[in-house]
């Protein structure tokens, strides 16, 4: 999914890989989007960054990383420069604690003052499984411009969910065994998954972290309505929202304790 959002970040939607090439024939930042995830501790988005990053937000190496988590550990290594001095995708990754599955759109317009913006929304859509009404609307996200899809799987499998067709989504497996990099080399080929696997959406964890990759404020824009449109047409409570800004805790309300409202009853 992140790899994903580079991809679109540096080559735009719409550039596809050749698997024909040779690596020094491909386009130098999809190079540099691969040597990120290169299976080396030094390597900025390696499972050893991640893993490090883990242990900052209370995850121990061998633990479960859940969809949140990801979020958790991937912003603590966006913060920490891991994308580069010169990249400027910025990122706004919500927290799945506060299972409101919300984007707000003052928060998006700030971040995109400064470039291109990549979302993650961790939601809960569900108790053991994902709730039938939200099968449709899930669905129906991957048509977006804006959707790089989601995370999520089953109970101790993870995978990244890429396409719909009905109530079935598709899926890479990130666990399918590869050969070894060889980084003089400069091999490629076990970087990409050669088969897409499928699944019902009723059988998958209801704890996914969709994606989202916003160019300015007109595709911001365009995302907000697709997600307005689509809840009102679909009805029911809504796979993921949309608000101006976020409504203030009630402990930072400021109230004048002092006027009494006659007629008031609290229960």
């Amino acid at each position: 999914l992140i790899g994903q959002a580079l991809v679109h970040h540096h080559l735009g939607r719409d550039w596809r890989l050749s698997h024909t090439s040779k690596y020094n024939e491909l386009p130098s930042d999809y190079r540099k989007v691969l040597e990120m995830f290169l299976d080396h501790p030094c390597a900025p988005l390696s499972i050893h960054s991640f893993v490090r990053a883990g242990q900052q937000v209370g995850k121990k190496a061998g633990t479960w990383f859940g969809p949140n988590t990801v979020c958790s550990a991937f912003s603590k290594l966006h913060a920490g420069g891991a994308l580069g001095s010169d990249n400027n995708l910025q990122l706004l990754a919500y927290d799945g604690n506060d299972g409101d599955n919300t984007i707000y759109k003052s928060e998006a317009l700030e971040l995109l003052q400064a470039g291109p913006l990549f979302i993650l929304l961790p939601t809960r859509l569900g108790v053991s499984s994902v709730d039938p009404s939200y099968i449709p609307k899930i669905s129906h996200v991957f048509s977006f411009p804006q959707s790089l899809g989601f995370i999520g799987g089953k109970p101790s499998s993870a995978h990244y969910f890429i396409a719909s067709q009905g109530e079935a989504v598709y899926y890479l497996d990130p666990h399918t065994p590869q050969p070894l990099i060889n980084i003089s080399e400069k091999d490629h080929r076990s970087f990409h998954s050669s088969a897409a696997h499928r699944m019902l959406l009723q059988h998958v964890d209801p704890s996914l972290t969709f994606g989202f990759y916003v160019k300015d404020e007109a595709d911001l824009a365009d995302l907000c309505e697709r997600l307005t449109t689509m809840n009102q047409a679909l009805g029911g409570y809504p796979a993921i929202s949309v608000a101006d800004k976020r409504c203030l805790p009630a402990a930072d309300l400021n109230f004048d304790e002092t006027e009494d409202d006659d007629g008031v009853i609290l229960v």
